[in-house]
């Protein structure tokens, strides 16, 4: 049984604001990454909709001036990453205190993002140096908000949660072309719950080595829901692994088709206890399309590891 913290919100003069349960996922001398759940009646923010059951996988950092957490709904569906802009956290053994500075930021799964309450913002009272370094943690967040989330690593915390709770990973994939299986083994002791990568980049490949069924490929073609989660399903049993993670897409910058564009990439979990697939449009070039990928596939491990 994990220890419950209590995360505490407080307003820019250091007033309680609220509080509520969370438990710690993981831990490094600088950052905590805790995991609630969303137990009050359902709130329309207008971006997003929280709902009863919603999971909330959220970092505070104690040399950063934001926190961040990822809402997926119950079944795991991501909803979108919101960040606060907070004086660094103070972290202890059992509660984290974070002191809300009004800003926030809204990135969706694709990362379109709406920056929250400037007005609120400019109306508090803050030292120069504050507003300082808020602003640089804005620039920070816009600059790259579909990699600034991603601390503590993701392969690192993966990785933490495959050891801790005895299971072992595979991957398959295609657009990426290793990409995740290189993330996954850059942390020393990986051999521990990584089994293997079968990168299908080929049609071939797919159906000879995976099992991904012809017809499957006909009617759906390579990138799609359907062979996505094929892969995922080929490579968990091909081997033998609990758990397998596959990427499919088209990466650009050629490919697309109105139909099936640039950037769109479908990402497939085989879990012993369910399969989850989701569907991504990235706006970037070839490499910052596959990055994105990479990650996107790691964060759904992350949540399963997490909730399930």
């Amino acid at each position: 049984m994990r220890p419950v913290f209590t995360v505490h919100k407080l307003d820019h003069e250091g007033r309680e604001v609220f509080s509520y349960p969370a438990t710690p996922i993981f831990r490094t001398p600088d950052a905590v990454l805790l995991k609630a759940i969303w137990d009050r009646p359902p709130v329309d923010a207008g971006y997003v909709v929280l709902e009863l059951g919603d999971g909330w996988l959220e970092t505070f950092y104690a040399d950063r001036w934001y926190n961040v957490f990822e809402i997926r709904s119950a079944d795991g569906r991501l909803k979108g990453r919101y960040c606060n802009i907070t004086r660094p956290a103070r972290i202890f053994t059992d509660a984290v205190y974070a002191e809300d500075l009004a800003l926030d930021v809204w990135i969706a799964p694709d990362g379109q993002t709406m920056v929250l309450d400037e007005e609120e913002f400019a109306r508090i009272s803050l030292p120069p140096r504050e507003r300082t370094a808020v602003e640089i943690a804005l620039e920070t967040i816009l600059k790259d908000p579909l990699n600034f989330w991603q601390e503590p690593p993701l392969e690192v915390v993966v990785g933490h949660l495959l050891r801790e709770r005895g299971l072992t990973l595979a991957t398959a994939e295609s657009c990426t072309g290793g990409l995740l299986g290189h993330r996954v083994t850059e942390i020393p002791g990986s051999s521990d719950y990584y089994l293997g990568s079968v990168v299908a980049y080929a049609n071939a490949v797919k159906v000879d080595l995976l099992g991904v069924p012809p017809e499957v490929l006909e009617a759906h073609g390579a990138v799609s829901r359907e062979t996505a989660l094929w892969m995922a399903r080929g490579a968990r049993r091909l081997l033998g692994a609990d758990l397998a993670l596959s990427v499919t897409g088209i990466a650009g910058p050629g490919g697309g088709t109105l139909q099936k564009p640039v950037g769109l990439t479908f990402i497939a979990l085989a879990a012993p206890d369910g399969e989850w697939v989701e569907e991504y449009h990235w706006r970037g070039d070839r490499s910052a399309n596959k990055d994105a990928s990479a990650a996107a596939a790691l964060a759904l491990l992350r949540w399963y590891l997490a909730f399930r």
